[in-house]
């Protein structure tokens, strides 16, 4: 017998992963802010940078490469299964 998983429960697990995702340290909002002045400011102005992101409280640079590093794989993981759950729906509506 296949155990495959109707549409409604591919639905909900694919809410469930996105919810995961948008709720992931890498996307919360001080990581996102930090990364948009970053963005904003170049790469090359580090004293600038550090400076910048000091005042509004948030992560600095090396923080921001210790939450990268704890976080990738785990994020990746996510989009991932995300992309899995996206097929099978793709396959069902099909």
């Amino acid at each position: 017998m296949m155990n495959r998983k109707s549409g409604a429960e591919l639905q909900a697990k694919l809410e469930s992963v996105d919810a995961a995702i948008a709720t992931h340290q890498l996307s919360s909002e001080p990581v996102t802010r930090a990364h948009a002045i970053i963005e904003a400011i170049g790469k090359d102005n580090k004293a600038l940078l550090e400076r910048e992101l000091a005042e509004q409280r948030l992560p600095d640079l090396e923080e921001l490469g210790r939450i990268q590093l704890r976080g990738t794989a785990s994020l990746w993981k996510l989009h991932r299964e995300r992309n899995k759950v996206v097929k099978k729906i793709e396959k069902l509506t099909k």
